[in-house]
């Protein structure tokens, strides 16, 4: 028995599953339902927060996380009661690139000025910030990177890439991305990483790009920036969500404030599906025939992409989509909903492997 978010698209995987499924909406999961239905295996999206609250008593044996991160899931929790659990690394990886490339050349038409020449500063190094990186170097821009994670533990990725400190990368960068995971613990948390004292320094006119978990920037020292300083903002994800900043959302220099929606394609989608199941096959020792789907779509380098990326998934309205709307829940959820079928245009040329 598998109990899984609604939007998770698994009816189609029902007969390689062969076994009883119930759907569930993703923000109703709880431990009622997972007693009541007695399933072992638990397919969810970030809206779910998986922990001690919700598990103790189940007999959950599998959590399975549709998304390249997993803030919400409790992994000592799991470790604790012997619970297998699998995630989909890269599986959102395309959009993100997507949505980072549409932000900047919007930028870039505001204020009258190519990329090409242009730096941009990459937080977080893992997945989507390799390939970021390596789109922007095909664009002829200079790349400087902080994963300090990654720089303690890792291997640096490129001999092309400049390796700096959080406060030089804010210093020197035109265009900042941010693609780090969310802590709040261990020798690096990113918890309200980006502060007042980094977004002052950033030069006139720079553009900040946020799409990759609330909490990373301090949404106050962020809402005293846009307003005290010449700036940018393209923001995906919120510190409560579902609920949402309104007076950032709202401000003028925020041109792009969408719900959570960077990484979130049909082809993502399923990406991030396949890889579950494929992880729950090879927990229950399965053999599991999945065709995987690639995307083989546009080049960067191609005229029609920009114009394609924003007929397919940010025209006006959408890419303003949080602006001037009450702030609730049921509204960002039916954010959400709008970009759910969305569909890529860039292609593999931008995969590492």
């Amino acid at each position: 028995m598998i109990v899984y978010d609604v939007h998770i698209p698994l009816v189609e995987f029902s007969e390689i599953l062969s076994e009883e499924m119930i759907p569930i909406d993703g923000r109703k999961i709880n431990k009622k339902a997972l007693l009541e239905s007695n399933a072992r295996a638990l397919f969810i999206r970030s809206v779910t927060q998986v922990n001690d609250e919700l598990l103790a008593g189940t007999s959950i044996r599998f959590v399975g996380t549709t998304t390249a991160g997993y803030e919400h899931v409790d992994i000592e929790s799991l470790r604790k009661r012997g619970i297998a659990f699998a995630y989909a690394p890269g599986s959102n990886a395309m959009p993100v690139i997507e949505y980072v490339f549409f932000a900047m050349h919007e930028w870039s038409q505001m204020i009258s000025s190519a990329l090409k020449g242009k730096t941009i500063g990459i937080i977080g190094m893992g997945e989507i910030g390799k390939r970021i990186a390596k789109m922007c170097k095909q664009m002829g821009m200079h790349v400087l990177a902080s994963d300090p994670p990654i720089e303690t533990y890792g291997i640096k990725s490129s001999e092309d890439i400049t390796w700096t400190s959080l406060t030089t990368l804010f210093k020197e960068s035109d265009c900042i991305t941010i693609h780090s995971a969310l802590t709040d613990n261990g020798f690096h948390p990113s918890l309200n990483m980006v502060s007042e004292r980094h977004l002052s320094m950033m030069k006139p006119g720079a553009l900040l790009i946020q799409a990759s978990r609330g909490g990373i920037v301090n949404e106050q020292a962020l809402l005293n920036a846009l307003n005290h300083q010449d700036m940018y903002l393209a923001i995906d994800v919120w510190s409560n969500e579902p609920l949402w900043n309104e007076q950032i959302a709202n401000h003028p220099r925020a041109y792009m404030t969408t719900p959570h929606i960077a990484g979130y394609t049909s082809s993502a989608r399923k990406r991030g599906v396949e890889m579950i199941i494929q992880s729950y096959c090879d927990f229950l020792g399965k053999k599991c025939e999945l065709s995987r789907s690639k995307n083989l779509g546009l080049s960067i380098h191609d005229a029609t992409a920009l114009s394609l990326i924003r007929e397919r998934r940010f025209s006006h309205d959408k890419h303003q989509w949080l602006k001037h709307k009450e702030v609730d829940p049921i509204t960002f959820d039916a954010g959400r909903k709008a970009f759910m079928q969305d569909k890529e245009t860039l292609g593999e040329m931008l995969d590492l492997g």
